[in-house]
């Protein structure tokens, strides 16, 4: 039985997390902008999904961790709890080239 659209729920989880994962990164591209690090908090805030940020351990640790494990994002070396793009990320998704 298909769901939404036709799509099983595993394609859905994929789309959503894949959404979740933009809405971070466009956050964090902005930040990097004003040379901003951001704690999680402040970048579920900016992408207006605080309803995300409950506990550690909820959905928006979880999309910075894997951000983190496919070098997209880093943290910051003073604090672990502020984010900030990778060079090479913010290189990528820069259209003034």
């Amino acid at each position: 039985m298909a769901g939404l659209h036709g799509l099983r729920p595993k394609q859905l989880a994929r789309i959503g997390i894949f959404y979740l994962e933009e809405a971070v990164l466009d956050v964090l591209f902005e930040a990097k902008y004003k040379q901003e690090w951001l704690q999680p908090a402040d970048i579920c805030e900016r992408a207006d999904m605080t309803y995300v940020l409950f506990e550690k351990g909820d959905i928006a640790y979880g999309v910075l961790a894997k951000l983190e494990a496919e070098g997209r994002i880093e943290h910051s070396q003073a604090t672990r709890q502020k984010w900030q793009l990778t060079e090479k990320e913010f290189e990528n998704r820069r259209d003034d080239l």
